[in-house]
């Protein structure tokens, strides 16, 4: 029994040390020239409310924190702020040659397409990208729109981005447990969230896991919302 007891100790503890390891990134972020001007406070306004959900989660909190390494860069991709199947490998190489970062975000106007598998529309991000290029495309913060075309005011991008990074660790998409869409991984609209507290957000112990474990890893299988 002592060492049946011992086990179940050592699982115990391994589990809270998930939660408790408290691992930083940095990242460089860059905007398309045709997209409006964001500012560093407004970037780092994002990546605060980001790490703090993730660190105050009441599901399963995740001391994971996001910090913004050198200023706001800009890029023009081949055609325009619209990324598509074309040009979408070019947009991912932007800053490529950054080392000192442990991952990239790259703003644009609209993403058309993001990688083979998944169905044709718009996407808020795309973060599937060879390894080396360690890239998250998204929706420039004061661009979004609602499936009407609608610009949203308030949409999560405090959500969006750990959500990408999600991917970036080789994350999923999985649905919310109790048949709400409130998963931080799932794989509908984030718009639902804004009307409800951060702490409500779902995030499960292999999702922490692979948050504190960075980006790299292999790109996980294609999910639709449907």
């Amino acid at each position: 029994m002592r060492i049946i007891a011992g086990l179940v100790a050592l699982a115990v503890l391994m589990w809270v040390e998930a939660g408790n390891a408290q691992t930083a990134y940095s990242l460089s972020v860059s905007r398309h020239s045709a997209v409006p001007v964001l500012s560093e406070g407004d970037v780092e306004q994002i990546l605060t409310r980001a790490s703090r959900m993730l660190q105050n989660n009441s599901k399963f909190p995740c001391n994971v924190t996001f910090t913004l390494k050198g200023p706001i860069r800009t890029f023009a991709s081949p055609d325009t702020p619209v990324v598509n199947r074309r040009n979408i490998k070019a947009v991912h190489q932007v800053d490529s040659d950054l080392t000192d970062v442990n991952f990239h975000v790259k703003l644009v106007e609209q993403i058309r397409y993001c990688r083979p598998g998944l169905p044709r529309g718009l996407f808020e991000g795309c973060s599937y990208s060879p390894p080396d290029f360690r890239s998250m495309i998204l929706v420039h913060p004061k661009l979004h729109k609602d499936l009407d075309g609608q610009p949203v005011s308030n949409y999560p991008d405090h959500l969006l981005w750990p959500h990408e990074f999600g991917h970036l660790s080789g994350l999923g998409h999985r649905r919310d447990q109790h048949g709400r869409e409130h998963a931080l991984m799932t794989p509908c609209s984030l718009v639902p969230f804004s009307g409800h507290p951060d702490t409500d957000v779902e995030i499960n112990r292999k999702e922490c896991r692979r948050l504190l474990s960075g980006p790299g890893a292999q790109a996980a299988p294609p999910f639709g919302c449907q």
